[in-house]
């Protein structure tokens, strides 16, 4: 069938599943008729030729309906000299289930959704030159110098590889060593695939002239290499927090022969040129991170795992290098300076818009979101689609790079956008994940709370390792009720579309109030302050990071704009007067969205001249304080704080009792005073 300008080869693989061929062009919009293939990976190849050549000539794209001949079909472009067709996965996630017989309306949205042009990511480019280091402990168990000798004389092939045993047996049998051998300790590691940088005490290498077994040199402390692959076999502590995510870092057991041969096929490889992602967009304005030395946010310095995110002064550093893509940084910041961009924010809703529009235009109902990461997440549904269940037919599956960029602005948003409930499954190998995710839960939750769009069910995580535990989950949990979606246009910033989705929602369920409670910590909010205290000195607007606090250029006036509020208490920390509280709230009215003024006062004009140079409030409390000051008891000892700068000074050098007046400066002696 033909969807725009591309061909859709649909196959039902052997007859495996139960395709509604009418109903799934409809579902699609496709001009023409729909006629599904049995095996166009093997005995319908023509067939497929025919559609790539035909689609070619006519300069249109091709979509095949299978991800698990892909090899076959490049091979069969290849030789026909066409584009490679894309490819989609309609039969694990969608036909293959309990339900797959009501899944034609997932399989139009997933089709429909593979169709859409994805934005591109940015990449860094890098450099390997193969340097692999396998790091090992001798003294825990003695066959660990054996496993790193082997995957060593496995890897020399095609790397250059060094083994550092620590805690090294009395002997070590020379005959079966790879040819670079040291002991030493890592005291530290830093840096990211190929860049490696250790510190190693205790550093000895292997001397030539060992017979039966290695002799080593003198020992060094303090010693600093290199590498660009590192491969930890010793099972201590890993030596990165969030190893998991750390390019070019692998840990292994030395005892598990599975995983080193995994490992194996994994970093022969690792040499030459790549192109890394760039995860996430950062725009150092937009940080909140501190101000003047005050400490402000520091949300994604808390929840990052790998150690990518560092402080800088005013703002924070991200080193793209290191950063492993699990989007906790764009999920938790409140002011939209570090966005995860692969993909953005927009381009997720955009995706979800699209499924569930699909979904519900081709018949379906009442539409649930399962947010998966791309390694963990795929092998679970295709273990579920092969020897389980399956997934149930209302499930639309969307794969992340990593479940981490699952925040309360993506939950949000999907169930504004029509989605009845959202699951996030988490990955078990990534413990790391099920706080912060949870904590973004809590706060989604809140805010729908807020609208009367939760409900029990209506978010759930699923922190299980077993397919047939998670399929349970899947179709046992059901969504106590309906909450009325809002569809809205996905563009702008997270907060933003936050704001677009709460508003709808607020709109069509009812909700009460304006303003929803949310618990300490959440982004969102204003502040409070204590107007009678208050001396309008303005310290706040110059510290406030995301311009919520403002002046007016015209009046001595202070204003505060909700919608901009962060909550970072950077404006709190920096008020002298200790007026500033934060109120964490979500403000649906279009009051929110206005700079409203708290606070105005007159100027104070110099008694001298006649210039406003202060607010009223702010010299008065300035005279109150120091009235009883020992400087200021004579009469008329404050009159001077009445004064501007420029009048101060003069008043200063006209009283004739001077603090600092000591009279005329005595004369220099000099050697004819002493001699005469």
């Amino acid at each position: 069938m033909r969807v725009n300008d591309t061909d859709v080869l649909v196959c039902d693989c052997g007859d495996t599943m139960t395709i509604d061929a009418k109903a799934l062009a409809k579902g699609c919009g496709a001009t023409g008729e729909c006629s599904p293939s049995t095996s166009l990976c093997r005995t319908q190849t023509e067939r497929l030729a025919s559609a790539m050549q035909a689609a070619a000539a006519a300069g249109r794209n091709v979509l095949v309906t299978c991800t698990q001949e892909l090899g076959k079909f490049t091979q069969i472009a290849e030789e026909i000299a066409t584009p490679v067709p894309q490819t989609v996965n309609i039969r694990e996630m969608a036909g293959w289930s309990d339900q797959g017989v009501q899944s034609t309306p997932k399989m139009a949205a997933l089709i429909a959704d593979a169709l859409a042009v994805k934005p591109s990511a940015r990449s860094m480019g890098l450099e390997s030159h193969g340097r692999c280091l396998i790091y090992t402990d001798g003294g825990s168990h003695s066959s660990n110098s054996d496993a790193a000798f082997a995957l060593a004389a496995k890897l020399e092939g095609s790397l250059g590889v060094t083994v550092l045993i620590k805690n090294p047996a009395d002997t070590i049998m020379a005959q079966s060593a790879p040819a670079s051998v040291t002991i030493g300790t890592i005291r530290s590691a830093i840096g990211h695939f190929t860049n490696f940088k250790l510190v190693i005490d205790q550093f000895a290498e292997a001397l030539p002239h060992g017979r039966d077994s290695l002799i080593f040199g003198g020992r060094s402390d303090g010693v600093e290499t290199s590498c660009d692959i590192l491969i930890d076999l010793s099972g201590g502590k890993p030596l990165f927090t969030g190893w998991e995510k750390r390019d070019g870092y692998f840990r292994v057991a030395a005892d598990d022969s599975i995983e080193l041969t995994a490992l194996e096929a994994k970093v022969m490889p690792m040499i030459g040129e790549f192109e890394k992602p760039i995860y996430v967009n950062f725009d150092e304005n937009l940080c909140a991170h501190s101000r003047n030395q005050i400490d402000g946010c520091s949300r994604c310095l808390d929840v990052c795992p790998a150690g990518a995110i560092t402080s800088a002064g005013d703002t924070v550093s991200i080193d793209p290098a290191i950063c492993g893509g699990c989007g906790f940084c764009g999920a938790v910041c409140p002011s939209g300076a570090a966005q995860t961009v692969y993909p953005p924010i927009d381009a997720l809703l955009g995706n979800v818009d699209r499924l569930v529009d699909t979904y519900i235009e081709a018949g379906g109902k009442a539409p649930a979101l399962l947010l998966h990461d791309e390694s963990f997440g795929v092998e679970a549904i295709e273990m579920m689609a092969r020897y389980g269940r399956g997934l149930p037919a209302h499930v639309l599956p969307l794969a992340l790079h990593d479940i981490g960029r699952a925040g309360h602005d993506l939950m949000v948003g999907a169930i504004g956008l029509g989605c009845n409930q959202v699951f996030i499954l988490a990955n078990p190998r990534k413990t790391d994940e099920a706080h912060p995710v949870g904590a973004q839960i809590a706060l989604a939750r809140d805010l729908l709370a807020g609208v009367n769009a939760d409900a029990d069910g209506r978010l759930v995580l699923i922190n299980e390792s077993d397919p047939d535990a998670i399929a349970n989950i899947l179709y046992g949990t059901k969504c106590a009720s309906k909450a009325k979606p809002a569809p809205f246009g996905p563009v702008g910033t997270p907060r933003g579309m936050v704001r677009l989705a709460m508003r709808g929602l607020g709109s069509n369920n009812n909700a009460n109030e304006d303003v929803i409670a949310l618990s300490q910590g959440a982004p969102y909010g204003r502040v409070s302050i204590d107007t009678e205290n208050c001396t309008i000195c303005l310290s706040c607007v110059s510290a406030c990071p995301a311009g919520a606090l403002q002046d007016n250029p015209d009046a001595l006036q202070l204003l505060f704009r909700e919608d901009a509020c962060i909550q970072c208490g950077i404006c709190a920390k920096t008020c002298p007067e200790n007026v500033i509280s934060l109120v964490p709230q979500f403000n649906l009215s279009d009051t929110a969205m206005a700079a409203e003024m708290v606070i105005e006062d007159t100027p104070f004009h110099c008694e001298g001249c006649g210039k406003a140079f202060g607010s009223t409030r702010s010299i008065e409390r300035v005279i109150a304080k120091l009235s009883d000051h020992s400087m200021f008891q004579q009469k008329g000892g404050t009159d001077m704080l009445k004064l501007c700068e420029n009048c101060r000074v003069e008043v200063m050098f006209t009283h004739d009792d001077k603090m600092l007046d000591v009279g005329e400066r005595p004369k220099p002696r000099t050697t004819d005073d002493y001699l005469n």
